[in-house]
């Protein structure tokens, strides 16, 4: 291998490994707005605004 192909070869081993880092940082920060939207489900009121939701579009199904 020459220095060239080294360096080149470094290089795209830093981008991938900073690329790692941002896909993991992403992920935490899917994971927490994931967790924060699931908290809602222990709402009864927004079951049963979902509930009330599926059951005009079913029903708007029926009708077309």
């Amino acid at each position: 291998m020459s220095d060239d192909e080294k360096i080149e070869f470094w290089k795209a081993l830093g981008r991938l490994y900073d690329s790692s880092l941002a896909l993991q940082r992403a992920s935490e920060a899917l994971q927490k707005v994931a967790e924060s939207h699931e908290k809602r489900l222990d709402y009864l009121e927004v079951v049963q605004q979902w509930l009330a939701e599926k059951e005009r579009a079913r029903e708007k199904g029926e009708k077309a």
